[in-house]
């Protein structure tokens, strides 16, 4: 992917880089409404992240008056915060006086300058296709990814840090590869004869993460052997929430969460601050099922949230639930997850590392707890055989 990146933005570069030759045009211009309201819905099969436009904005600025009908009409299009951000940053940039340069005393042009006169487009194109032509006719580099990047980060900062987490959190899944993972998960139990956990069994999962199916699970080894067993069908507690739900339903609109800041606290390192955080019944996505019976319900929820102050990024949620139906065999039902960088393919994506889920009847004494360890992240490669066509075999 980063190199199918790479190689559109060199064509990019070469294509400015003729038409300056050749037609002495000096930058891309603004960008207009309708441009931007087309890159917020792309054609199917394309993509074109709103991280990106907001990059885009800030290099090339907008032309067109932003009122209040204007960010209306953005934001139903489906312009997140800090894209609305960055456009209301252009229009106060454009609405600045601009001062003119003055032209230099007697510095004629010479009238027969080679570097001035008009190529033919077989030449410039040549030109234009050489490694040193990766800049425009005025001299100004195309922004690259890492610029588009870092005029990004730069509008996200100016929002508040809850925000901030909420942004990144609703690009979680658009950010994601094909990738494979593993899960080490450990179960214990506590019965009510005892007060310590004991080791129920030890699971070795393939996480399969695919961005138009979402996840699969394969359990691959139990107690350290290789199994026929399906996930679904183990016996005892099993997770499938914490890999991305968890986050994504937390910082949704739909949820209505409620936070508060309580403390700042150094975690793996990093500065955070720390919102406890509660989600009524009426919104909350919090479902939880009891295997034995098969009955399944909605939940309340609360907890904390560690969002790092540097980067706006969610590092640790721990949630419990809470307003449980009556008469329902789970009693309670807590889960954490933490969240770290990891490589895939040569691109950085903070994900899921660890993660513990707790679940019980407190009549019946009964607990169980799952500790979750996820490894080996690495791209999701599908191998594609020709098989020859039986009809035509003789």
């Amino acid at each position: 992917m980063r190199k199918k990146s790479i190689f559109f933005i060199f064509l990019l570069w070469t294509w400015l880089a003729c038409w300056g030759l050749v037609l002495g045009q000096e930058n891309k211009p603004p960008l207009t409404k309708q441009e931007i309201l087309r890159l917020l819905k792309p054609a199917p099969g394309t993509r074109y992240g709103q991280g990106d436009l907001a990059g885009e904005i800030a290099q090339r600025g907008i032309a067109f008056p932003v009122d209040e009908e204007t960010l209306v009409e953005l934001r139903k299009a489906g312009a997140r915060s800090f894209l609305i951000e960055a456009i209301q940053q252009a229009a106060q940039s454009a609405a600045r006086p601009q001062s003119q340069p003055q032209p230099a005393a007697e510095s004629p042009v010479p009238a027969a300058h080679p570097r001035l006169q008009r190529q033919p487009a077989n030449e410039a194109a040549n030109e234009a296709a050489t490694p040193a032509t990766t800049e425009t006719a005025a001299g100004a580099p195309a922004p690259t990814e890492e610029e588009l990047r870092l005029a990004r980060n730069a509008a996200l900062t100016r929002l508040p840090l809850l925000e901030q987490a909420r942004e990144h959190a609703a690009e979680f899944v658009d950010e994601l590869p094909n990738f494979i993972a593993t899960q080490f998960v450990t179960r214990y139990v506590r019965t009510p004869e005892g007060k310590e956990w004991q080791v129920q069994d030890k699971l070795e999962v393939e996480l399969t993460y695919r961005v138009k199916d979402g996840e699969k699970f394969k359990l691959v080894r139990y107690n350290d052997k290789p199994t026929q067993m399906s996930y679904e069908g183990l016996n005892g507690a099993t997770s499938t929430g914490e890999f991305g739900s968890m986050l994504a339903a937390l910082f949704s609109p739909q949820s209505q969460a409620e936070f508060k800041e309580v403390r700042r606290e150094t975690f793996r390192g990093r500065q955070t601050a720390v919102f406890d955080f509660r989600v009524k019944k009426a919104f909350s996505s919090n479902q939880i099922t009891d295997k034995t019976s098969g009955r399944t319900i909605t939940a309340a929820y609360s907890g904390s949230v560690w969002i790092e102050v540097e980067t706006g990024r969610t590092l640790r949620i721990e949630q419990s639930s809470e307003d449980i139906q009556r008469g329902f065999p789970i009693t309670m039902a807590e889960s954490a997850v933490e969240y770290d960088w990891v490589m895939i393919g040569g691109q950085r994506y903070l994900l899921p590392v660890y993660a513990e889920m707790i679940m019980g009847s407190d009549p019946g004494r009964y607990y169980s707890r799952n500790v979750i360890e996820l490894r080996n992240y690495h791209m999701f490669e599908t191998d594609v055989k020709i098989l020859p066509d039986k009809g035509s075999q003789h």
